[in-house]
């Protein structure tokens, strides 16, 4: 394992400071040799005296697993998330069709429109004047039809696909939490808890409601009251924080 391995993603609960790694070799009186990977302070505070002790990286990825496995997605919650979300993905694309078809249907006569416009003016039936006046006015009128139809079909679909993808992500946390590979369990806790992560006693803790995005908070809430709360409300209360932060950050 890389020594560093977990840095970055810690600061100290006491000063504040970042978190190190190093590896110590200890060699027993038979002969065998041991590698250890200890956590520390970098205790590089100028006003402050770190009484911070070390922590055994094993100890440090059980207590990072186990933070993880409460952002984890049940599997059969992960199908009934996917099927809510291809209920509103029939939906939106039929809403978005219906209108892109109108507006296009408008594109198109204006675009006759111009040509018509052309013709005019190169048979010298109106002026340069009016025509240039008029061709501005089409070009405007169509620009900013061609830029609502992007608009709404970004607003209807474009939140589904990451909404997706961060439903499968969270299911695959598990396996993440429960595999050896600590890089990929840092790059899952970064982009869960941010910078919110501290080692305080030889513990691992978040800082309180300091989850970096809103769906991971819904999910570790949901995953606290299951067995005293129906399940379906606690779907839909998901999905709706789901929903609500990649619509609103296209």
């Amino acid at each position: 394992n890389n020594p560093r391995a977990f840095c970055g993603l810690l600061r100290c609960g006491y000063c504040g400071m970042g978190i190190t790694g190093e590896i110590r070799i200890k060699q027993q009186k038979n002969g065998n040799i041991h590698r250890y990977i200890y956590y520390r302070c970098t205790k590089k505070s100028q006003t402050i005296k770190c009484p911070e002790i070390y922590v055994r990286e094993e100890i440090l990825d059980r207590q990072i697993s186990a933070l993880l496995r409460q952002f984890s997605l049940k599997e059969d919650w992960t199908k009934k998330l996917l099927a809510m979300l291809d209920t509103d993905r029939l939906e939106a694309v039929q809403s978005s069709t219906a209108f892109s078809q109108a507006a296009k249907e408008k594109v198109k006569r204006i675009s006759a429109k111009l040509q018509i416009l052309l013709d005019s003016y190169l048979d010298q039936i109106i002026e340069r004047d009016i025509y240039l006046k008029k061709k501005a006015q089409m070009l405007s009128e169509k620009k900013t039809l061609e830029e609502k139809i992007s608009d709404v079909e970004k607003k209807q679909t474009g939140w589904l696909e990451p909404a997706e993808e961060w439903i499968k992500e969270a299911e695959n946390l598990p396996t993440i939490a429960n595999g050896e590979d600590l890089f990929l369990k840092k790059v899952a806790a970064k982009k869960i808890f941010g910078s919110n992560l501290i080692l305080s006693n030889r513990k691992v803790r978040l800082k309180p409601e300091k989850v970096s995005q809103p769906q991971w908070a819904a999910l570790a809430a949901a995953n606290s009251q299951i067995g005293k709360m129906e399940n379906s409300y606690m779907l839909v209360a998901l999905y709706s924080e789901t929903r609500k932060f990649f619509s609103h950050n296209l």
